[in-house]
């Protein structure tokens, strides 16, 4: 895991978070981690594959979440919302390692995202393949913003 990707993926969130939702977000903290296992009880699952190969997780309180869903869709109706929290942490994230990914596969590589899974709940217990992993949190006035990278240059790569 190379330490290079924890850049592109905060400048990536700064930048999407900001820009779609108005929300300043500011680096916490920065460690490694031996698998991307989430930290808080609403996480979203995405998968990489081509230059690069893993695993992104975000994860955040279940308060920033539903704030997060209010700013996507303020004309919402609160019962309404609540249906769609899990569609718009899902839609950010895709945004953030979207944009993480154009930088990393540059010109000359190819880099494929699965689609986000979310999950919820405190009790919740998924098994992750340990692979290196860089856990970044970052703040906002909201709440904390956790994204675990476990992410390895495929064996051809040069990423």
């Amino acid at each position: 895991m190379k330490a290079e990707y924890a850049n592109v993926f905060i400048t990536s969130a700064v930048h999407v978070f900001q820009k779609e939702l108005g929300i300043k977000l500011s680096r916490e903290s920065l460690k490694r981690k031996s698998a991307p296992i989430p930290g808080l009880p609403v996480s979203i699952v995405l998968g990489i594959t081509g230059a690069v190969r893993g695993q992104v997780v975000y994860s955040l309180d279940t308060s920033f979440a539903e704030d997060i869903a209010h700013v996507m869709m303020p004309n919402k109706l609160p019962s309404e919302l609540r249906k769609l929290v899990n569609s718009a942490v899902g839609e950010i994230a895709n945004m953030v390692t979207g944009q993480a990914s154009i930088k990393l596969a540059g010109q000359d590589h190819i880099i494929h995202l699965t689609p986000p899974a979310v999950f919820t709940g405190s009790n919740l217990q998924i098994d992750f393949l340990e692979v290196p992993t860089i856990c970044l949190r970052l703040l906002s006035e909201m709440g904390v913003l956790e994204i675990n990278i476990g992410i390895l240059a495929d064996q051809g790569g040069q990423v």
